[in-house]
């Protein structure tokens, strides 16, 4: 008897609880099995975070049976329409959640939002959204994040998000904050067609009773299977962000260091730090090949840099790359946030890549071929 539940009986008490017997499409039940493989064997979790990540997991499978129900009962839901989606990508920690929250300002865009994922049924209206329960549950939560986590990572409560949860829900998400990397090696090779398809599938319940019906996306992990969200989104483009590795990699540890479950005896802060730059950096150079099966006329770089140094601009090149109207009212909403959140503004994030067994000088040679591909500037240095 292993020390976690197996698939079949997470399945099982997730029918219990809910009456219901139809987990809908797709191999979900290959990434429930080697997920929970991984955390058996892997795994370093103090037993006190065990019931929060079976829990976890147990709703999310409840969350599936609650989609295929709704489906029959509502039929209508699968003509739906689902227009662009545009979708922000890239390295993490590149600015991908500050430009995605700009653009989700413009009401134009459908966001994909953090708090309607954790429960998609029923789905929301706009006329009781505010007030929707899943909504302030999920304020009252980032209310509690510590003053550390808000200097780290920027948060809208109405921006579009990455779709951990829909992924989630599917068993094929990559679950960084878990001490899984046997998971994570087989998540990077997958096949994630069925899995977007599946996502698709969400999305248009989501969309059902709220308007409009083109969405935004923004997801970081999405460059390592853009061919599957190509697939499932025929009409997609990308907006791919980009900034120093040499930066990305230690900030982004830090963020992940600070929010993964406690650890069993602790954690090793330079064999994280090693698995994070190798696994971005394998991320990247799947990234680079889809996009020459995708096509390079569906996705526009923009840098970190010049998305700092020069806001507006930006924002100008991107609606005009996309041919959307860029209004001067939410062009003004978009800067009034980017000026009020610039960085620092909640506080300074404070890291070095050597607490994680890293260097500058390693990060880079590692990802040359990045930042040679995409002429990314280094920081701190004149080029």
């Amino acid at each position: 008897m292993g020390r976690y539940p197996s698939a079949d009986q997470l399945l099982d008490e997730a029918a219990e609880q809910t009456g219901l017997s139809d987990f809908g499409p797709g191999d979900f039940r290959d990434g429930l099995t080697v997920l929970l493989d991984s955390l058996e064997r892997d795994g370093d979790l103090s037993p006190g975070a065990d019931a929060a990540v079976i829990g976890d997991f147990r709703r999310r499978l409840v969350n599936r049976l609650e989609v295929e129900a709704w489906y029959r009962e509502h039929p209508e839901v699968d003509d739906v329409p689902v227009r662009g989606p545009v979708d922000i990508s890239g390295l993490p920690r590149t600015g991908t959640t500050a430009l995605a929250d700009m653009l989700s300002f413009d009401p134009q865009f459908r966001c994909l939002r953090g708090w309607e994922q954790t429960k998609p049924c029923p789905p929301p209206t706009r006329d009781d959204e505010a007030d929707d329960p899943r909504r302030l549950e999920f304020i009252a939560a980032q209310e509690r994040r510590s003053t550390e986590h808000r200097a780290m990572h920027i948060l809208e409560i109405d921006a579009t998000m990455e779709d951990t949860e829909l992924l989630g829900m599917a068993f094929h998400g990559q679950q960084m904050v878990l001490p899984v990397p046997g998971y994570r090696d087989w998540w990077r090779e997958a096949d994630l067609t069925s899995t977007y398809r599946y996502h698709r599938r969400v999305v248009k319940l989501l969309g059902s009773r709220r308007p409009p019906d083109l969405w935004l996306f923004k997801a970081p992990h999405h460059k390592f299977h853009l061919d599957g969200l190509a697939a499932a989104y025929p009409d997609i483009r990308f907006v791919m962000t980009h900034r120093d590795p040499a930066k990305v990699v230690p900030s982004y540890t830090s963020l992940v260091s600070s929010i993964m479950p406690p650890a069993d005896g602790g954690r090793d802060p330079h064999g994280l730090g090693r698995e994070i730059c190798d696994h971005l950096r394998i991320g990247m150079e799947h990234a680079i090949e889809a996009r020459g099966r995708i096509g390079e006329d569906r996705f526009l770089d923009v840098h970190h840099r010049d998305l700092v140094s020069d806001p507006k601009g930006t924002i100008r090149r991107i609606y005009e790359w996309l041919g959307f109207d860029l209004t001067p009212a939410v062009e003004q909403t978009i800067l009034d946030w980017q000026r009020a959140n610039q960085m620092g503004a909640a506080g300074a994030h404070r890291y070095t890549a050597e607490q994680f067994g890293l260097s500058a000088a390693q990060i880079r040679s590692d990802y040359d071929f990045y930042i040679r591909h995409f002429d990314v500037a280094l920081e701190g240095l004149k080029r």
